[in-house]
């Protein structure tokens, strides 16, 4: 055979640039090319957004950042009151209105009963779909439910975010106040306010607290006599207590009870919160973080903030789609409310929340800046579209890997569905109280919800659908493990699968929506931009491609001392085994060299002149000055094979040398 070895000992050698690694060249290793999943991670949506960002200066998004943040803030301080008064005279409900004559002018024309006409044609066939596919009726009517609190009000997007906010405000609204300035709340003038605080010098702690508490049950509309009544069987703790039922009235709700059941699960309860404002005192207004000293005036203006009633149920309003007729008229004010959400985290949060979008703006402003003349604009506007069609995709997202998830309950209908999570509910209850009273008892139970689950489906492809459904819900809606009441038990034991189905599951819904959906969507956004402003030079959609080798590197390559080394064709024996059986003793096989550099003959090892003397031998090892370098597969399967051939026979050659 043909060996690339290059001197007498039959030393299989290695070709300069290439990589040995126990005994195995890289391309012998299974077909693994780190390499290449090396390029592919590098070549990833998320990994390449980040490349996109890594030329602009840290300090100037630093800066960008603050001045976006600081702008940001500020301007939704003053967007906020134009969302407040009578729901049709604010900003948001112009937008609807707008929305509504241009739908109902639209669908009088000709154009729009076509368009209508073929809207109703899909509803319907879907419809008919839903009505003859479990699966798609799974699709359609019994998503999965997220347990997880974030990701239960990031999967409802704008109605998630506004009732995560609303909890919160209602919870600073219902603590005692701490400073006069809070007495803005219940529409003391600045004046008022003044007088407060120049009656609170002097005071200590305890005292303070109480002339705040009573103050604040004088502008709740409470009598003086009350008041004092309430203070001396009660204390401090009393008026305080008195307050919140007062002030739970006052945001709309029958008593504290309500308020407080309510606000256990905000989102849950979303219709409750909406009616509640609908009955909610118009005068008054929530204050977070406001104070009345000089640096309070500071902290007001950076940090503080002030929302009337008007203005937050307007808000749920344009959410819920409460305010106007048409489909556009609804769509419209909720779109524009979710684009503000979405770019500046105040429509429904505080000037803390901007920070995370001031960040994406001041990257943004900083390569717009050192973008080539002339792409400037268009550097912005694809990373505008690009970031922020990311962020608003995220519920998109998690509402179809919950419809996906939704299939495990094909063969169920809504009814169907909620008796099942009824009963889950009551299972996890008493399993986790202990009440189940023998394993054989709570295995029967366990085995009564799989069948609930199961409804009796017998269709391998509904089943099949409905194993995906439950993979992509692993870790949710779980049953609980069973719980041993014996002293010496291993409860702790069988908690582990639900454990791990949570480790598995919680990762792969979070995954699924950011690694693979919403990505797709970004880039489907950002290329449609880009059809509009047309594509900056470069561009976040851009993948890292292989460096191309330099001129530098092919020289490097043409000097390498192993690229002119002589061609040896050994003379080796053909049948080893047969030669070891037969006694045969195993001699070193005779080969010739030509050298291409001086024309010298190399026979078993020693090296001769023209004149026939003996020259000194070969030196056949020449230190190279290019280093080793890790390539990929760059041989082909015959040359692979030959390789693997000169190590196999070498090992034989010298296993059969030995004295035996």
């Amino acid at each position: 055979m043909v060996s690339n070895n290059i001197n007498h000992y039959n030393i299989p050698m290695q070709a300069a640039g290439q990589s040995q690694v126990g005994g195995v060249t890289p391309s012998m290793q299974a077909g693994i090319n780190a390499q290449a999943v090396k390029q592919s991670v590098d070549n990833s949506y998320l990994a390449n957004r980040v490349k996109a960002s890594e030329d602009a200066d840290p300090n100037a998004k630093l800066a960008l950042t603050l001045a976006t943040w600081y702008a940001i803030a500020q301007a939704m301080d003053k967007f906020g009151p134009k969302c407040a008064g009578k729901y049709e005279e604010s900003i948001l409900g112009k937008i609807g209105n707008f929305g509504d004559r241009v739908q109902t002018g639209f669908t009088n024309t000709f154009i729009g009963k076509g368009v209508r006409k073929v809207y109703h044609g899909i509803g319907n066939a879907w419809h008919w779909l839903t009505g003859k596919s479990k699966v798609a009726y799974a699709l359609e009517h019994t998503p999965t439910q997220a347990e997880w609190k974030f990701a239960k009000n990031t999967g409802a997007g704008l109605k998630g975010f506004l009732a995560m906010d609303t909890d919160q405000l209602f919870g600073y609204f219902m603590n005692p106040i701490k400073s006069p300035q809070m007495l803005e709340q219940f529409g003391y003038t600045k004046d008022q306010i003044d007088a407060v605080t120049k009656a609170l010098q002097g005071l200590n702690k305890t005292d303070k607290a109480a002339a705040l508490a009573k103050e604040e049950l004088r502008a709740l509309g409470i009598k003086d006599a009350s008041i004092d009544k309430i203070f001396n069987k009660k204390g401090v703790q009393g008026l305080q207590q008195y307050s919140k039922h007062i002030k739970a009235r006052k945001l709309g709700f029958r008593n504290l009870a309500e308020y407080q059941k309510v606000s256990e699960d905000a989102l849950g309860n979303v219709d409750k919160i909406y009616n509640a404002l609908l009955k909610a005192d118009d005068k008054m207004s929530i204050s977070v973080w406001r104070k009345n000293s000089t640096l309070g005036k500071i902290k007001n203006h950076l940090l503080g903030r002030k929302v009337t009633i008007p203005e937050l149920r307007n808000k749920f309003i344009a959410t819920l789609g409460k305010g106007n007729k048409t489909k556009l008229g609804k769509f419209l004010p909720k779109a524009f409310s979710y684009f503000l959400e979405g770019t500046t985290n105040r429509f429904a949060g505080g000037k803390l929340a901007v920070l995370m979008q001031a960040a994406i703006f001041g990257d943004m402003l900083a390569n717009s800046f050192i973008a080539p003349k002339g792409e400037k604009f268009k550097t912005f506007m694809e990373r505008f579209v690009n970031d922020f069609s990311y962020f608003m995709a995220l519920p998109l997202a998690y509402v179809a890997m919950h419809k996906v998830g939704g299939m495990k309950y094909a063969g169920l209908d809504k009814a169907g569905v909620e008796a099942y999570r009824t009963a889950l509910k009551a299972f996890n209850e008493k399993a986790s109280a202990g009440g189940f009273a023998t394993k054989a008892e709570y295995k029967a139970a366990k085995k009564a919800l799989s069948d609930m689950l199961n409804a009796g489906v017998k269709n391998p492809i509904t089943r099949m659908f409905k194993k995906i459904g439950r993979f992509i819900n692993m870790g949710n809606e779980t049953r609980a493990a069973y719980k041993s009441t014996a002293k010496m038990n291993l409860n702790f034991l069988r908690k582990i699968p639900n454990f791990l189905k949570n480790l598995g599951g919680v990762p792969l819904r979070i995954a699924l929506p950011m690694m693979v959906l919403v990505p797709i969507i970004a880039k489907a956004c950002t290329k449609a931009e880009n059809k509009v402003f047309g594509k900056p030079t470069k561009s976040v959609l851009d993948e890292e491609t292989e460096p191309e080798q330099t001129e530098q590197t092919q020289a490097q390559a043409g000097n390498n001392p192993f690229n002119n080394q002589p061609t040896v064709i050994p003379n080796t024996p053909t049948n080893l085994l047969n030669m070891y059986q037969n006694g045969q003793k195993y001699q070193t096989p005779q080969s010739t060299v030509t050298n291409n550099v001086n024309n010298t003959t190399v026979i078993n090892g020693e090296q001769k002149g023209d004149d026939g003397t003996v020259l000194e031998p070969v030196r056949t090892y020449i230190p190279s000055p290019v280093g080793v370098q890790l390539q990929g597969e760059d041989q082909t399967k015959g040359q692979a094979a030959l390789a693997r051939a000169d190590i196999a026979e070498k090992q034989a050659l010298e296993t059969l040398a030995m004295n035996w």
